[in-house]
């Protein structure tokens, strides 16, 4: 015996029938697809500034400055760094090419700033 009633499929002049609310199969594949397509766009699109040659010359150059994990370092330890990292982050108005806003991680550090940056902006909103 199903716990909910029938409701209709939440897709605009869908007749379907669903026992839980939302979607119908048919419209909950191709509303995951447009969600896909929409993420991968927006990926592509903050991710664009990467593939420049300006940033990587200047990610070159922060990598020759600064061969060593600042975040490493300053803890004592000796880790080559293998990508260079905006202090303030471009979406929060940090400068894109100046060297005082750049820092050379190791990829364990620059993920664990990316994610407590990540976690400050979810908790803030």
């Amino acid at each position: 015996m199903p716990r909910n009633a029938p409701m209709p499929c939440r897709h605009v002049g869908c007749r379907a029938v669903v026992l839980s609310p939302g979607f119908c199969d048919v419209h909950r594949r191709e509303s995951f697809k447009v969600q896909k397509q929409a993420v991968t766009e927006d990926y592509r699109e903050r991710n664009r500034f990467y593939q420049r040659k300006a940033w990587k010359d200047a990610r070159a150059a922060q990598l020759m400055r600064e061969p060593l994990c600042k975040s490493c370092r300053a803890t004592g330890f000796v880790v080559v760094a293998a990508v260079v990292d905006h202090v303030v982050a471009i979406a929060d108005g940090g400068a894109e090419y100046d060297f005082s806003n750049l820092q050379s991680l190791c990829a364990s550090c620059h993920n664990a700033k990316t994610g407590r940056d990540r976690y400050r902006l979810r908790n803030v909103q």
